[in-house]
């Protein structure tokens, strides 16, 4: 009797420990020695440039803040998965990361497409989804755990519309690709722009042969195009046929073409080219972000705004796990209610009450190869 006594005394003390050793596996997100983190981006296809861009903005982050000591002792650890910037692979993805993994918040996907689709999962695993550069105006409403550091396409596309109108661009046309954020840019700019829409065509991923469509653009005779891939590459074949076809017209593309390397090695296809982007300060954390990014890749960003948006999303986290602790449902109200005028690499930053970023949008014009502010007056 005694025997089974100290037996039960055994087992009850076993459970005890496995029920500690359980909550502290989850609450540290897997390994009990680091913090680990989800992460959703394109790693692989035409849109790896930005999964390449976020993913190094993120080891920088999570560089500079483990020399500091970490979150709260425990190192920040990023588990990566490829959301391929399509919603079935950012799917794939976020189940691996929630399901297997046991992480409790994912910073992406770097695409609208990964991100729409991820939060499908991230919101009913109520894990909190943190997106630095998925930009379609769906993201808003898409769940209370679901935030991003960069502004909507519609705040882009009122720009872009305003900015036509205000110059009498008003015959317009616009060639756009089927993904969550191209849509998103188009249908908010054929809403906003108050002329007359002569042309508007939208093409499937994959697509390279744009000549007919561009044929039929320039029949159209528009004042002004406005270019919207998904990826540098296919926005490029579409400027390289529109060269080709002689159409000498206003253009403006999505931010998706903000890559600096490619306009550098292509500087005559983008002369002139209108893009958006968040005027990254050249105050505060950004010169010193720069500075490390370019120490530690050899280079500068790319997409500067983006790489920026990228790396403060890393801090935000940090800071709000630091203060709250690691509840998906905390961090989340951190970001609603103790955001206020955060100083970040890409600006002054605070959260709107759908977890949309509330960033100042500029016009920039590529001139000689370099991109520089557009000239409004």
């Amino acid at each position: 009797m005694a025997e089974n006594k100290q037996n039960g005394l055994l087992w009850a003390i076993g459970g005890v420990l496995i029920i500690l050793g359980v909550i502290y596996f989850s609450v540290t997100g897997g390994s009990g020695s680091t913090l680990k983190v989800g992460v959703i981006a394109p790693l692989t296809g035409d849109a790896a440039s930005y999964g390449e861009a976020v993913r190094r903005a993120y080891d920088l982050a999570v560089s500079e803040i483990n020399d500091a000591g970490g979150v709260a002792g425990l190192p920040l650890e990023l588990v990566y998965e490829d959301g391929e910037c399509d919603g079935p692979a950012a799917i794939t993805a976020a189940q691996k990361l929630v399901n297997v993994d046991g992480v409790k918040f994912i910073l992406g996907g770097a695409c609208s497409g990964e991100t729409l689709a991820a939060a499908e999962i991230t919101q009913e695993a109520r894990v909190l989804l943190l997106s630095p550069t998925a930009t379609s105006p769906a993201i808003t409403q898409a769940g209370d755990l679901v935030f991003r550091t960069y502004p909507a396409d519609d705040m882009e596309a009122r720009l872009v519309a305003q900015y036509a109108i205000d110059r009498n661009l008003t015959r317009a046309a616009i060639v756009s690709e089927n993904t969550d954020f191209a849509q998103g840019v188009r249908n908010a700019f054929k809403e906003a722009h108050a002329g007359t829409i002569v042309f508007d065509e939208v093409f499937n991923k994959g697509e390279t042969d744009f000549r007919a469509r561009i044929a039929n653009m320039r029949a159209a005779n528009p004042q002004m195009v406005y270019v919207v891939p998904q990826t540098t590459a296919s926005g490029e074949r579409i400027l390289q046929e529109m060269e080709e076809n002689g159409m000498n017209v206003a253009v403006f593309a999505g931010n998706s073409m903000l890559d600096r390397s490619a306009i550098v090695q292509n500087p005559s296809l983008y002369e002139e080219v209108i893009l958006s982007e968040v005027q990254v300060s050249t105050e505060g954390k950004a010169p010193a972000m720069i500075a490390a990014y370019a120490q530690k890749y050899g280079a500068e960003p790319e997409f500067r705004a983006f790489t920026a948006s990228a790396y403060d999303s890393v801090y935000l986290l940090a800071e709000a796990l630091g203060s709250v602790g690691q509840d998906p449902e905390a961090v989340a109200g951190y970001f609603s209610y103790k955001v206020t005028d955060w100083p970040g690499a890409i600006g002054v930053f605070n959260f709107d009450e759908n977890g949309d970023a509330e960033v100042e949008l500029m016009l920039v014009q590529v001139v000689g190869g370099q991109i520089v502010p557009l000239a409004t007056e």
